[in-house]
């Protein structure tokens, strides 16, 4: 199964203890000022709409 990343932008900085929770849950990846956080998760691929033209 292929992996995505997934990105997720916060409106405020996560403090060290939500970073802290979040990370007993999935491993993540922030940026300096903590507001944006990044993952990879497995996800099936998107099948295509019906008479779509393939890639």
């Amino acid at each position: 199964m292929p992996h995505h990343a997934l990105e997720i932008t916060l409106t405020r900085p996560a403090t060290t203890t939500e970073l802290d929770q979040a990370c007993r849950l999935t491993r993540l990846a922030t940026n300096h000022d903590h507001t944006r956080l990044l993952t990879l998760t497995r996800a099936p691929q998107p099948r295509p709409e019906p008479g779509a033209p393939r890639p």
